[in-house]
């Protein structure tokens, strides 16, 4: 959900991850800091490359009238305001490098709705699995690889 409200940076570069499969756990907290039922613990698979690893950190940069990216050794902040359905959105993220093959990530959002928080724990697995094309997001279902979009194709939404 935060991946994809970010917007184009400026300021400090964000150090690039290591290419291959990469598994992130998400969890969302709603306004008043109630958990959302469906956003707990969400795993999600992307198979990244140098060309799609950004995209997946500052995606939607038409959506981002303000977007800057700050650094203070291996951590950064990321701070905006990206338009979305329903109004602006106020960003704010702190991200947690660990290497090129572990990030953390804890972010804010204030919205016409409410305040909201996410939390997010992005791993390096190895290479991509086989029939990933860099950029494919997806989930394991019964072993197999679900694609469930491309960060390359077109935001509907």
């Amino acid at each position: 959900m935060a991946l994809s409200l970010l917007g184009l940076a400026q300021g400090a570069e964000l150090p690039a991850r290591a290419p291959g499969l990469w598994q992130s756990t998400s969890s969302v907290t709603g306004p008043g800091g109630v958990p959302m039922a469906q956003a707990q613990n969400v795993v999600v698979l992307t198979c990244v490359d140098p060309a799609t690893d950004w995209k997946f950190l500052l995606s939607g940069q038409d959506r981002c009238s303000q977007l800057s990216v700050s650094a203070a050794g291996a951590n950064y902040t990321i701070d905006g305001i990206c338009t979305q359905p329903g109004g602006s959105v106020t960003i704010h993220e702190k991200l947690a490098y660990s290497g090129n093959k572990s990030l953390q990530i804890k972010a804010a959002f204030k919205t016409s709705s409410g305040a909201m928080s996410m939390t997010s724990s992005l791993q390096w697995q190895g290479p991509c699995l086989d029939g990933m094309q860099p950029g494919d997001e997806g989930s394991l279902v019964d072993g197999a690889f679900v694609k469930a979009g491309n960060i390359n194709e077109p935001f509907n939404p």
